[in-house]
């Protein structure tokens, strides 16, 4: 079974003279601080930083947020359940008496006492963030067979999937479509999709479709795109994605992610790995996610090139197999929208319990390459089209499609539960075409 030390993910020698210190359980590590620990402040303070993280993301049940007054309701409460929320908060790294703590019933409130403490509200609502995308309501979490689930994903398929789950969403096929590769794809081999749409387009109500009806998702709102992904330089406070292992994640307004931070991003999305060094934090991160991020055009709307409006640097652009503008909808697309909304049904609302399942047991299916010789000749070829076309550009096709190429097809496959055919394929290569030709020439 898996302890407290395993959990922190700390090396046999740094175990060893943990234990010859009698400290082998989180809540000792999180009333510590790095000179108590004797391991240097780079490698302590990381230590002490990743206890209470464990032990706050454990014991949070909610965050109410006020622009005087937090309030955080507990699961229980103990001296290093409160020193690791005010720790996460970033309560300690703001000016003392910036905030009064006040113990309530279940809970502990921090009033406004200084200016700071809008850096504390900041903490609080990336927390909130991540919470919310943590909280299932019980009807989700039901267990199917798997019989069931098989068969109710062999008789939809890929297409049955994007088709019921974005049914609100009237036309925009190609998003509906890559939205539905990057849940299909595996943590260790992530297809991520940035979809980049003016304000109140379709792609806040993709976002939110997802984040209504399926589970292991991490939120990102606005607040904590602009805080850092990875890290806040300002606070040194770790970002949303280090505690994303093993999720979804949906980011909005990708486009006001801080240049610092980007180059975080680029290792994070490639491998699932980066080094973080800054004045307060030095950590090895270890996340492996599905990003799925959507963007404004640099103008909030888009001119006569859609592909000037792209603001997000072009190697950022790389890390996304799939890159997407959304369509606008017409009047009578709109209506009908209108009409369901008002209605409410849909299957992925009568059947949510499927619908998760079924990605779940999904991404742990292994689709063989089943496709012709010539069938694959012919994709990469079309495939390598697009390189030589986009490498220059802010869609920046490069070398990493060599990855997307088998990614895309094997989410496909994965969602019936079937191998890498020739039909796949050739869904693969319609979907990597629409998604580019959608920004025109």
């Amino acid at each position: 079974m898996e302890d407290d030390l395993d959990r922190l993910g700390v090396a046999p020698s740094d175990r060893k003279k943990l234990e010859a210190m009698g400290i082998t359980r989180l809540d000792q590590i999180a009333l510590l601080n790095h000179e108590k620990l004797g391991m240097g402040r780079g490698k302590g303070s990381a230590i002490i930083r990743r206890a209470r993280n464990i032990i706050a993301h454990e014991n949070i049940k909610d965050i109410e947020i006020d622009n005087d007054v937090i309030r955080i309701h507990l699961v229980k409460k103990s001296s290093s359940i409160l020193k690791s929320v005010l720790s996460v908060l970033g309560v300690y790294n703001v000016p003392p008496g910036a905030a009064a703590l006040v113990d309530g019933e279940g809970m502990i409130e921090l009033h406004r006492k200084g200016r700071a403490f809008d850096r504390i509200i900041e903490g609080a609502q990336i927390e909130k963030e991540i919470l919310d995308g943590r909280n299932i309501s019980l009807a989700e979490n039901m267990t199917l067979s798997e019989e069931q689930v098989l068969d109710f994903a062999k008789e939809r398929g890929f297409h049955g999937f994007w088709k019921n789950v974005f049914d609100e969403i009237k036309g925009n096929d190609v998003m509906k479509k890559a939205l539905t590769v990057s849940m299909f794809s595996t943590f260790e081999e992530p297809v991520h999709t940035v979809v980049i749409g003016e304000p109140g387009s379709s792609k806040t109500l993709a976002k939110e479709i997802i984040e209504r009806n399926f589970r292991n998702i991490t939120t990102v709102g606005a607040n904590t795109t602009r805080a850092g992904l990875v890290i806040n330089l300002a606070t040194g406070e770790m970002g949303a994605l280090a505690y994303s292992d093993k999720k979804i994640v949906l980011v909005d307004e990708l486009d006001k992610i801080p240049e610092e931070d980007i180059e975080h991003c680029y290792e994070l999305l490639s491998n699932g790995r980066c080094s973080v060094h800054s004045a307060k934090i030095h950590e090895e991160i270890e996340s492996k996610f599905i990003m799925i991020a959507f963007a404004n055009p640099s103008s909030q709307i888009f001119e006569d090139k859609p592909i000037k409006g792209i603001s997000l640097p072009p190697l950022l652009m790389s890390r996304f197999a799939l890159i997407v503008k959304t369509e606008k909808i017409d009047k009578e697309s709109r209506l009908k929208l209108f009409e369901q909304k008002f209605y409410g049904g849909g299957e992925i609302r009568e059947k949510p319990s499927f619908y998760n399942q079924w990605v779940e047991m999904a991404q742990s299916y292994a689709p063989s390459i089943k496709a012709s010789t010539k069938k694959v000749k012919k994709y990469l070829e079309s495939v390598n089209e697009l390189v030589e076309e986009h490498y220059t550009t802010q869609l920046r096709r490069d070398l990493r499609m060599g990855d997307y190429t088998r990614r895309i097809p094997q989410a496909i496959a994965r969602a019936s539960f079937t191998d890498v055919g020739d039909e796949e394929l050739d869904e693969a290569e319609k979907i990597l075409y629409d998604s580019v030709e959608s920004w025109g020439r």
